[in-house]
């Protein structure tokens, strides 16, 4: 009966006009909280989407308090990729509405379920515009907490496509500034209830815990994981399997799936599927740097323009620190080969400021400094004593000469130097640390088996970036899938391991 009630509503608004501003012209979508009209305004004649909140729901005050802070939340951050709030207000039946503008185009689902694959160069772009859009709410203490393809909608702006739009901040999370610390988590909804889409949810999300903006980078990483394989990472029949999946199971990677995502995108989207919120990426912003990264090596720029996006100056006008170079970029370029740094180098020549470039040549002088240091002290070691003794008339030429002179005389002391020299450029490493509820399980490469360490344990393996080891595990007859760790920084594992009763 309330389903009449809440239908013959729905149809009642239109050709009606609410507030004597907004003429409804037809039903577009209905949601969980309201349904969504297209409707012009009165007197400028412009397109507006409203949003009404659903008779039934009307009644409850906890709904109208989240339908208000939609609102709120769409109206205040102000990015271009979130859909804009302009008005709010109540029908004459006292029922909840918001205006916002009018998107013509569909959602990245109805995209997807069209074409099942997406192009590298189209996710890409997907993925940077969200990242920037969120990186904005964040910025001003807004989670959205329900990111999904359906609230996700694509758009041609100034002949740019696909153009996102992000919409639905009907369950968001909002951050209050002026609140302590331990109370600027701020949600209408009691401790451990859950909220959101289960398919997308991060594993702390799906946990009934506390959120932060961690927990959208997870289901951008779900996102991105669809885009690219065609399936998401987790799915069953049963909504509670796949909160459990998402806190205790690991994806298989994505590259098995389709075989053409190259290793870099594989890691990305590892990195954001981690099932602890700190082994992600630290803000949407170091996240968009490593897409940008992967835009910028596999020539997306031929494919698909983002430069409304990298070269508009909104990425560096959100985080100006962006355009220095970060230490541990420094110790990843001093620990490349030549050619690497010479690549890296031009790449960030061509997107950054007059700062960067000041930066670039002081980082070269001194590569180049330490680079003629140690070639010097690797061939002339026994030289530089002696070298003050030397005539100022010596050329280089007789020099050399007598180094070489000196050369089998000297061979027992150059060997330690050797050994010294190789010492300093030691691969850089990472720390992965693997806790088990029950110590001595194995813990092992499972692309060729070789053992790692037995748990409790710590272990450290050669830092690479956009690199992903399996990791497998045995322990007597118990099942543990195999799990994909990203290694550019330190990481954590804790295993779980519980005993499968036997019904039989």
């Amino acid at each position: 009966m309330i389903t009449n009630i809440t239908a013959d509503f729905e149809e009642k608004y239109i050709g009606t006009v609410i507030n004597d501003r907004y003429k409804i012209i037809k039903l577009v979508g209905t949601g969980g909280m309201g349904s969504v009209y297209l409707a012009e305004h009165e007197i400028l004649r412009k397109k507006v989407a409203i949003k009404i909140l659903h008779y039934e729901q009307s009644k409850r005050k906890d709904t109208v308090e989240r339908f208000k802070r939609e609102a709120i939340a769409a109206s205040n951050i102000g990015q271009d990729n979130i859909v804009d709030v302009t008005d709010f207000g109540y029908t004459e039946e006292g029922n909840a509405y918001f205006v916002m503008e009018y998107v013509e185009g569909r959602s990245l689902a109805d995209v997807m379920k069209e074409q099942h694959v997406l192009p590298l160069e189209f996710a890409v772009s997907v993925a940077s515009q969200i990242a920037v859009a969120l990186y904005s709410a964040h910025g001003k203490g807004i989670i959205h907490r329900d990111l999904k393809p359906e609230n996700i909608l694509l758009t041609n702006k100034d002949g740019n496509y696909p153009f996102v739009k992000i919409v639905d901040f009907g369950i968001s999370k909002i951050l209050q500034a002026d609140a302590k610390p331990d109370e600027r988590l701020r949600t209408l909804t009691k401790s451990g209830a859950i909220f959101g889409t289960p398919e997308y949810m991060s594993p702390e999300q799906a946990a009934g815990e506390s959120v932060e903006p961690a927990s959208d980078i997870y289901s951008l990483g779900v996102i991105m994981y669809e885009m690219l394989t065609g399936r998401l990472p987790f799915f069953d029949d049963n909504y509670m399997k796949i909160l459990h999946k998402h806190q205790y199971e690991f994806p298989e990677l994505p590259s098995n799936v389709n075989p053409d995502i190259p290793s870099d995108v594989n890691a990305l989207i590892m990195k954001c599927l981690e099932k602890k919120p700190f082994n992600r990426y630290g803000t949407m912003m170091l996240l968009l740097n490593d897409l940008k990264n992967i835009y910028l090596k596999h020539n997306l720029e031929e494919k698909i323009s983002l430069a409304f996006l990298f070269n508009s100056g909104t990425v560096r006008s959100m985080n100006p620190a962006s355009d220095m170079i970060s230490s541990e970029e420094i110790i990843r370029m001093l620990n490349s080969s030549q050619d690497e740094k010479v690549k890296h180098i031009s790449m960030e020549n061509r997107s950054s400021g007059t700062v960067l470039k000041v930066v670039v040549v002081c980082l070269l002088l001194i590569v180049a400094g330490i680079a003629a240091y140690t070639f010097f002290r690797k061939q002339n070691p026994p030289m530089m004593a002696e070298r003050t003794e030397l005539s100022k008339y010596d050329t280089p030429k007789n020099a050399a000469v007598e180094n070489e002179k000196e050369k089998p005389e000297k061979k027992p002391v150059e060997q330690p130097k050797k050994t010294l020299a190789n010492g300093k450029k030691s691969v850089p490493m990472m720390k992965l640390t693997v806790n088990s509820n029950i110590p001595g399980v194995r813990v092992f490469n499972n692309e060729n088996g070789k053992t790692i360490c037995k748990t409790p344990c710590t272990k450290k393996l050669p830092r690479k970036e956009s690199e992903v080891i399996i990791l497998g595990f045995e322990y007597e007859d118990y099942s543990i899938k195999p799990m994909a760790v990203t290694l550019d920084k330190d990481m954590t594992v804790n295993l779980n391991l519980k005993q499968e009763v036997d019904n039989g």
